[in-house]
């Protein structure tokens, strides 16, 4: 029986849940009039038996007339016309009932039954496909409508954001395979190469092996904050800890004004926001440009700005920096060795920190990278 049910689909079950309610309610209904009726037949047939016998009593015990056991008939009729309306009334309730189950049903279930096309639809592959639930439908199902649409909508745009991710990695990656490629088969046509070719095609190949380096060390640290590694945090003197990495950083930057406090922060993490933010000041001011790393104390909140006075970021590219593999002047920066990433890696590890990361113009004509941690004191 148990398997049967599980068997049945909606419509089924809501059908047959319907018709049993019914059942049981007129089941209940009849009992309780019957034991009615009978409770009164009983009492009507005492009044008419001692109104019987009254008669009797005064004419000195004559024979009864049989009125009595004749004037029992008229319930007894009754109580029959009363069960066959009942039974006549409960089949077609029970046959009303089962099919508005399943009428029911079948407009509860449309919408499921989109659902389940809809996710066959994107199990195959394709997730363009949209519920679109009916205004008029239950708030219920609007809601799971929703909810559901908004899922594919998050899962397509992951999915779109990991396709180009991966198409410009592999661009990013066979740049500089094929600069390689090509030095090395032009150091192979010539039959005795000197030894300046061999120091000149040698000097290409580790350039360019190390900006593959580069790439993939970037994108193993992509994928490591990806995974939701988060920052094992330690206490740092600001002042100190800056003034460090700013000296570190690739190029190297001026030091200006710097806040005092200690913050508890990542310090692997948050050197790396610093000399990817340095080493991007340093790309496009130039060897002779300037850059330059300052901090303030808003609060409890720490600031800490990258100026330089190279050409600047655009309005309109402000907050698309910040994407993977982003440039504003795509073939200057392939030239200097940037792949687009240092920036996406900044703000994903101040984010992972609690803390916000903006482009905006720089006091020195360039641009500034802006960025603030919690937790100062």
């Amino acid at each position: 029986m148990r398997r049967r049910w599980e068997r049945l689909g909606l419509r089924g079950r809501l059908a047959l849940s319907f018709g049993a309610i019914v059942v049981v309610a007129f089941g209940l209904v009849f009992v309780t009039v019957r034991a009615q009726m009978s409770h009164e037949a009983a009492v009507i047939h005492q009044e008419e038996e001692r109104e019987a016998r009254a008669p009797e009593a005064a004419a000195g015990g004559g024979a009864p007339d049989g009125g009595a056991s004749d004037s029992a008939s008229p319930i007894e009729d009754a109580q029959s016309d009363v069960e066959k309306t009942f039974l006549l009334v409960g089949a077609a309730a029970l046959v009303a009932a089962l099919l508005a189950g399943y009428l029911l049903a079948a407009r509860t279930a449309a919408p499921l039954r989109r659902f389940a096309a809809t996710a066959a639809a994107v199990d195959g592959g394709d997730l363009s496909p949209r519920i679109d639930v009916d205004p008029t439908a239950a708030a219920e199902l609007r809601v799971l409508g929703d909810s559901f649409d908004h899922m594919l909508d998050r899962l397509e745009d992951a999915f779109a954001r990991q396709r180009s991710f991966v198409s410009d990695a592999s661009h990013e990656l066979r740049s500089p395979l094929t600069a390689i490629r090509g030095q090395i088969e032009v150091l192979g046509r010539e039959r005795n190469p000197d030894t300046d070719a061999v120091r000149r095609v040698e000097a290409a190949t580790l350039a360019e092996l190390g900006r593959v380096e580069r790439l993939v060390d970037e994108l193993l640290a992509l994928a490591r904050l990806d995974e939701g590694v988060g920052p094992v945090r330690r206490e740092l003197d600001a002042a100190a800890f800056l003034r460090e990495a700013s000296t570190a950083a690739p190029g190297g930057a001026r030091l200006g004004a710097l806040a005092v406090g200690r913050i508890d922060a990542d310090p692997d993490m948050i050197a790396r926001v610093v000399r990817n933010l340095v080493e991007n000041g340093r790309r496009h001011a130039g060897p002779a440009g300037t850059v330059q790393v300052s901090s303030t104390a808003a609060g409890d909140r720490l600031r800490i700005d990258v100026d330089d006075d190279g050409p600047g970021i655009p309005p309109a590219e402000r907050e698309r920096v910040f994407d993977r593999f982003h440039r504003s002047d795509a073939a200057r920066a392939r030239a200097a060795g940037g792949a687009g990433l240092g920036l996406a890696i900044a703000r994903t590890i101040v984010e992972a920190h609690g803390g916000t990361i903006r482009a905006e113009e720089s006091p020195l004509g360039g641009a500034r990278v802006s960025f603030e941690l919690p937790g100062l004191r």
